[in-house]
């Protein structure tokens, strides 16, 4: 397996024709919950980063996006922000938990006052049962971060921008696709309009998206001179934003006319964009050449970008200790060692309570024959988490007796394994007693026992391999290593 220095991820090229059993794909799952506002069950469907990533970053939270629509708009804001966050190691946009809120009743549910008779508008209730009951279920049961978006289309729109006039604590950032401002002859604009005049929302972000309502191809200019009914819903949002544009409300804002789209085709492209807009500060600029670059520049760099990060989601945001831990090994590799401690010192920082840090950081001066300093980061990992492998690296070094097993025992972990998602075979055998792991297109590897069904791998630093039996027959063993964590299923 080679390792990729950008993109953290395993490029496998390899044939193997073997009968697999056919897998299903989760990305989200569909909850009830009951609503004493609304009087009934609510349907939500509800996705987590960990339902697509290869990676375990555990104890991380994540940005929550709020989805209207739910179950017109689920798919493909999930792909959207899985492609951007996690697919080919891609960084624009930060991991998030979705939200889709499915519908009852529509009309009720997305319009700031509905006719509760002839002559009475009553308040709606959607609003408290979004506040009171829903935000506090997905932060209860889900690994939620403070920052929070919301996005809706078309009525959905309007609450958008309802939201963020009369309720603008709830929500960080804002997405209106196509949002039916027109609706009820403008009353609920001019009402925005009011509103407005007297908030400040600097640390607030709004995009619009707009639809093309007449001839595809139809300038926003010539829409805008345009008095007929079909233009009413694009002249009611350049009302709003003439508005945004003339009155020092501090809102970060942006707008986009998609003239090649109608209003149930300009969804997915608004999200996109509008993502975009909203975390323009996250993805980080680098070349491979600035990975390459042996000096700390790189490390300084990354520091200063998540701090960033961080002023702008209103928490502290880190890289994730997994990146951190593959850059550092990399560069221990290749003995720049001021490069490595310098990531490895950036782990202990951002996660001071993870035993790995603190292992990884004694491999650093274990690789400098620093003997002092490697026994006293074994010893830290050792306090905050039991492993077998720290502890055998410190026995090492501290000349006591390593574990060891017989030449039958070891037989026993021999046979062909299967890695799971890349069909690719490992096999492992016995060689002048000793434990051999076989990969197509890379060398072999002597698995090193240092406890029972644990291993590590000799001369690769941050490797572990657990082995699981069941009726005294291998299942299956994790290879956990810097590059991430790999499966193989014995065949």
């Amino acid at each position: 397996m080679k390792n990729s220095i950008l993109i953290l991820i395993v490029v496998l090229i390899y044939e193997f024709v073997s009968a697999q059993q056919s897998q299903p794909i989760t990305i989200g799952k569909i909850e009830t919950i009951h609503s004493s506002i609304l009087h009934e069950n609510r349907k939500i469907w509800v996705y987590s980063p960990t339902n697509t990533s290869s990676l375990e970053q555990p104890g991380k939270r994540y940005p929550v996006l709020y989805l209207l629509d739910g179950e017109a708009h689920f798919y493909s804001t999930i792909g959207i922000i899985q492609q951007l966050s996690q697919a080919n190691g891609n960084g624009v946009l930060p991991e998030m938990i979705v939200v889709g809120i499915e519908n009852t009743n529509r009309f009720r549910d997305l319009v700031p006052f509905y006719p509760a008779s002839e002559k009475i508008e009553k308040a709606n209730p959607f609003m408290n049962f979004l506040s009171a009951e829903l935000m506090p279920y997905i932060e209860e049961r889900y690994p939620t971060a403070p920052y929070k978006v919301i996005v809706g289309h078309s009525l959905g729109g309007l609450t958008v921008i309802d939201l963020l006039v009369h309720y603008p604590s709830l929500f960080n950032a804002y997405i209106a696709i196509d949002p039916s401002l027109w609706y009820n002859n403008e009353k609920y604009l001019n009402q925005y309009l009011f509103h407005l005049r007297n908030q400040q929302l600097s640390n607030k972000k709004l995009f619009i998206g707009i639809a093309n309502p007449l001839a595809l191809g139809t300038t926003l200019a010539t829409v805008n001179d345009d008095k007929t009914n079909e233009t009413k819903p694009v002249r009611a949002i350049m009302k709003f934003d003439r508005f945004l544009q003339t009155n020092s409300i501090q809102l970060k804002y942006a707008y986009k006319y998609y003239d090649q789209d109608r209003h149930n085709t300009v969804p997915l492209i608004t999200e996109y964009d509008g993502l975009r807009f909203i975390f323009n500060f996250y993805s980080f600029d680098a070349l491979e050449k600035d990975f390459i670059d042996t000096s700390t520049r790189i490390v300084e760099r990354l520091q200063t970008h998540y701090q960033k990060i961080s002023s702008e989601l209103g928490y502290k945001s880190s890289p994730p200790e997994t990146l951190i831990n593959y850059l550092g090994y990399d560069a221990l590799r290749k003995k720049q060692y001021n490069k490595a401690g310098a990531y490895f010192k950036m782990n202990i920082e951002n996660y001071p309570s993870s035993s790995n840090v603190f292992d990884s950081y004694g491999d650093f001066f274990a690789a400098k024959k620093d003997t002092v300093n490697a026994i006293m980061n074994y010893e830290k990992a050792l306090t905050i988490t039991m492993n077998a492998i720290t502890l055998q690296k410190l026995n090492v070094l501290t000349k006591q007796e390593p574990y060891q097993l017989p030449l039958a025992d070891l037989k026993k972990y021999t046979g062909v394994y299967i890695l799971e998602y890349y069909n690719l075979p490992v096999v492992i055998e016995l060689q002048s007693g000793k434990l051999i792991a076989k990969v197509s297109g890379d060398s072999d590897s002597e698995l090193v026992p240092v406890a029972k069904d644990l291993f590590t791998v000799k001369n690769k630093l941050g490797y572990s391999i657990t082995f699981t039996f069941q009726n005294n027959k291998p299942v299956y063993f994790i290879s956990v290593q810097p590059n991430g964590t790999f499966k193989g299923v014995y065949k």
